[in-house]
């Protein structure tokens, strides 16, 4: 693990309310896996790499993961962190476990800044940035950039490497944790890349402009079969695990919290309660379950009621 010091990462999202002390009881919640993943609370960026196959590494910058995979010419990165800082950081990690190889590609999975923001390192490398098509202009304008400079845009699929290590980038066909999320698969090394499709043992964030639950929960059943068989699924946040486990997870957070925040609709209640009505104690010290769950609950209760919501084009990372 490299320790990083110098950037202070107090949190991940910004509250847009105060709330009170939940008083609920525990809802009846299934929820697979081991115990509680409780994130770290100091303010030091970290770097966690994982070698999953020959020439494959997830990176865990902070509580975002990332990866990279060795390609014939030189090294394809999914995603870039939260800051300059981190994608610098991870740069020097690529460089150190794979030397002599330039970056040619950088994938963003998802246009949300903690997986973007983090770009530019690569992108000044000159790496080509990959993105599913309906956001690679939203993901340009993050980061400042000329739109179309050195892009490659996936509209439904392309594949990367060779055969013995072909590195397939899929949009799944639907908007779900945003309107354009991509995953990367290497079916020979059966591992999964899922972005924020996925989160294991750790709180979604459903607050993006382009969610969509329906569009979700039929993602996640796509992933759920033979065509993205995988034997090791790094997620976007959380832990890197078994693809059923991460997958039943995430499936049933978003089940879960829709129908808590469905059937409190019709209660007469308001979002400003969030914190008393919204309470699912399954999920309660997981990761983000404080800064993002019960905000979460108010967009879904918010879709209950009828109300459209424009949800928010960016997340704010709180750092010195």
């Amino acid at each position: 693990m490299i320790r990083i010091r110098n950037l202070a990462l107090a949190a991940i999202f910004a509250l847009v309310a105060s709330f009170g002390t939940s008083t609920q009881a525990p809802a009846q919640v299934y929820l697979p896996g081991a115990e509680p993943y409780i994130p770290p609370k100091d303010s030091v960026l970290t770097i966690s790499v994982k070698k999953l196959a020959a020439g494959v590494y997830a990176a865990k910058l902070s509580y975002v993961w990332t990866g990279w995979v060795e390609l014939p010419d030189g090294i394809l990165v999914i995603d870039a962190g939260m800051a300059d800082s981190a994608g610098a950081a991870l740069a020097d990690t690529i460089r150190a476990r794979s030397p002599g190889k330039p970056f040619r590609y950088l994938v963003v999975t998802v246009p949300h800044e903690d997986h973007v923001l983090g770009a530019k390192p690569f992108l000044n490398a000159g790496a080509a940035l990959v993105a599913q098509s309906d956001v690679a202009g939203e993901i340009d304008s993050i980061l400042g950039i000329r739109p179309g400079a050195n892009e490659v845009r996936i509209q439904t699929r392309k594949r990367f490497g060779n055969a013995a290590r072909p590195v397939d980038v899929v949009w799944m066909g639907t908007r779900a944790a945003s309107r354009g999320d991509l995953v990367v698969h290497l079916p020979k090394q059966r591992i999964l890349f899922a972005g924020d499709l996925v989160s294991n043992r750790s709180v979604p964030w459903l607050l993006d402009r382009g969610f969509s639950l329906e569009g979700w929960l039929a993602a996640i059943d796509t992933l759920n079969t033979k065509k993205f068989a995988a034997d090791q699924l790094v997620p976007g946040h959380g832990l890197i695990g078994k693809p059923i486990d991460a997958l039943t997870f995430t499936r049933n957070y978003l089940r879960d919290a829709d129908e808590k925040a469905s059937r409190v609709a019709g209660w007469g209640t308001t979002p400003a309660e969030a914190r008393k009505w919204g309470y699912l104690g399954a999920y309660e010290g997981l990761e983000f379950y404080d800064e993002v769950h019960f905000l979460n609950m108010k967009r879904l209760y918010a879709e209950a009621k009828g109300i459209k919501t424009p949800g928010r084009g960016r997340m704010r990372t709180l750092r010195k």
